[in-house]
Formats: C-alpha cells, sequence, structure tokens
C-alpha cells in the first residue's frame, strides 16, 4: 500500500464525534485548585460546582442514617414513610 491510500474501512478524515462534556471556565477551575492550596478541603467547594443539588436535606440524611444504625433491617418503605412524616418529597 502506498502512503496515500488507506483501506476501504478506514476513513482518511479525522472522526469530529468527540464525547461533549461540560467545561468549566478557567476562573472556576483556578477556584477549585486553589481550596487545597488553601488548606480547604474539597467540601468547601460550593455546591454549585458539584453537580445537582441535594434532594434530602441534611436533616434527613441523620434521620436515615440513625434509624439505620439503630435498626439495620429497616426496609426502603420505612425509610420513605419516615421522610414523607419529615415533610420530604419521596418519588418512590
Amino acid at each position: 500500500m502506498h502512503k496515500d491510500t488507506c483501506p476501504p474501512h478506514i476513513s482518511k478524515t479525522p472522526t469530529t464525534n468527540m464525547a461533549k462534556t461540560k467545561e468549566l471556565s478557567k476562573d472556576t477551575r483556578d477556584n477549585i485548585v486553589d481550596l487545597p492550596k488553601a488548606g480547604k478541603g474539597y467540601g468547601a467547594m460550593p455546591s454549585s460546582l458539584t453537580g445537582a443539588p441535594r434532594k434530602i436535606s441534611p436533616r434527613g440524611v441523620s434521620m436515615i442514617l440513625r434509624k439505620v444504625r439503630n435498626q439495620p433491617r429497616t426496609t426502603r418503605e420505612e425509610l420513605v414513610n419516615d421522610l414523607k412524616r419529615a415533610g420530604t418529597t419521596v418519588s418512590k
């Protein structure tokens, strides 16, 4: 084969169907990198940078953990009912 020809199953043009990603601005990236340098952990990162907001409040999470710690055989239905009584919207 000559170097100008390619087998028919190989395209001569590079593929441009790269995976799309949500890139952060340079300022945001710099802020994220500066957190550990300033002695703060990644937990200090604003929630707006870490993805979707929490669906269960910290109080609800504590309630779930406490219930499961005290009663390890707790069912999902019991946890859902407890969350509903606490005022958290539960879809299933």
